[in-house]
């Protein structure tokens, strides 16, 4: 379990469901990715519409493309809200595959 203490948001790295999740009690927000051949795909990430706003999507993001740079992977994108998130942190463009 991962958490940044300035938002209180714990993101929980589900490496079974190749996932990223945060729990909201009943419901939970999830950034879903995929590796294959040296690469790390973002395929979709998720916030209930009653949470959006907080910074859990911007969390998962960042904890996901950190987990990728320190395992040596490329990140690819095909999530809207990824592709955006590296387009505003240039500090992930390197990783681009």
């Amino acid at each position: 379990m991962l958490s940044n203490e300035e938002t209180n948001i714990q993101v929980i790295h589900n490496q079974a469901q190749s996932r990223f999740e945060v729990d909201l009690g009943k419901e939970k927000a999830v950034l879903i990715y995929m590796i294959k051949a040296g690469l790390f795909v973002m395929l979709h990430t998720e916030v209930p519409p009653q949470f959006e706003g907080r910074g859990i999507a911007g969390q998962m993001a960042k904890l996901a493309m950190e987990f990728a740079r320190a395992k040596g992977y490329k990140l690819r994108s095909y999530c809207s809200y990824t592709t955006r998130y590296m387009e505003r942190h240039p500090e992930y463009k390197a990783l681009e595959g």
